[in-house]
């Protein structure tokens, strides 16, 4: 049981030392453990109180505290944290659909519409997504519920995300789980994390939403023909609420990576990242190994910070060590 997997389930530091003592110490009393902690009486027993709610300790009529075997305790917390999150997710889903009701509601207010547009026509909205891909700088969200992608809208979305992405800018995309299952679509999203994109996964039902650079977004606004009709939308409020939105999202999504597969893992690394291993290896300095790729040195770091955690490794010179011991370099 690793110090920190507690926190994740919702038990404080201070409630976790007392657990852990207790199964180190089984029979010790309150008075003979409390000191061992740095612990006064009330901060005690408010933790013994917490670790009872959350059934990990059992008290007993004379105030003792029996610890109850991790395997047990432990897996009810995960259990009440899943169901947690797969409430919030379910309440996120949801606002999704109101978010676009309140968009459509909004765009007929006045003073309002100026900064709301409405793009009719599938030839329209996908040159207006285009020209705000181009004029990108610095991030481009995305929530794409399609389950498919035919291979016309594959390569579109491919040049303009790749286009993104030489230039630094951060793409990160919320895909739906059954996109995973398309193979236009998995080799596209495979294609676009080699280059440094991020794609998680999300389940239910959601709106597609585009932000550019946290100042405009382009909303879906007819679900039964995603492709020719969209909102534009500039109002400062409503792109903050967009973006808040799917900051909340990101945060309950699944990462897609492993769920893509094709291939050996050296063979899901592209000649680029191979590079970037490769020069790892030989400097630590980010200004030579983006000078020697011919790129920023923001979208080297991208690659760099990407490859440290698909090596789970703490250092760039442990990255190396692993990526030799791997035979990827």
């Amino acid at each position: 049981m690793d110090g920190s997997e507690l926190a994740v389930l919702g038990v404080l530091p201070v409630d976790e030392s007392v657990y852990r003592a207790l199964l180190r110490c089984p029979g010790i009393t309150a008075e003979d453990l409390r000191p061992t902690l740095g612990l006064d009486e009330h901060d005690f027993q408010l933790a013994l109180k917490r670790l009872d709610m959350q059934g990990m300790v059992h008290i007993g009529a004379n105030g003792e505290a029996f610890p109850v075997d991790p395997g047990i305790g432990v897996g009810k917390l995960a259990e009440q944290r899943i169901r947690a999150l797969q409430d919030e997710q379910r309440e996120i889903l949801s606002t999704s659909h109101s978010l676009v009701r309140q968009v459509l509601h909004w765009q007929g207010q006045e003073g309002v519409h100026e900064e709301v547009e409405t793009l009719e026509g599938a030839g329209l909205v996908y040159e207006r997504m285009g020209e705000l891909a181009y004029f990108a700088r610095q991030e481009l969200l995305a929530m794409q519920p399609s389950l498919t992608l035919t291979p016309e809208c594959a390569a579109m979305a491919r040049e303009s995300d790749l286009r993104c992405l030489r230039r630094g800018v951060t793409v990160r995309a919320l895909v739906h789980r059954s996109a995973l299952r398309d193979p236009v679509a998995a080799g596209h999203y495979r294609e676009l994390v080699e280059h440094g994109a991020e794609f998680r996964v999300l389940d239910g039902s959601f709106e597609r939403v585009l932000i550019f650079d946290r100042g405009t977004a382009v909303v879906q606004s007819a679900p039964d023909a995603p492709d020719q009709r969209a909102l534009l939308i500039r109002q400062e409020g409503l792109v903050k609420t967009l973006r808040s939105f799917f900051d909340r999202s990101w945060a309950h999504a699944v990462d897609a990576v492993p769920l893509l597969g094709g291939g050996t893992e050296r063979d899901r690394l592209e000649e680029f990242q191979l590079k970037v291993l490769q020069i790892m290896a030989r400097t630590d300095k980010d200004e030579a190994g983006a000078r020697e790729l011919g790129v920023s040195v923001r979208t080297y770091r991208g690659h760099v910070a990407r490859l440290l955690h698909r090596l789970n490794a703490a250092t760039r010179f442990q990255a190396a060590l692993l990526a030799r011991d791997k035979g990827w370099i």
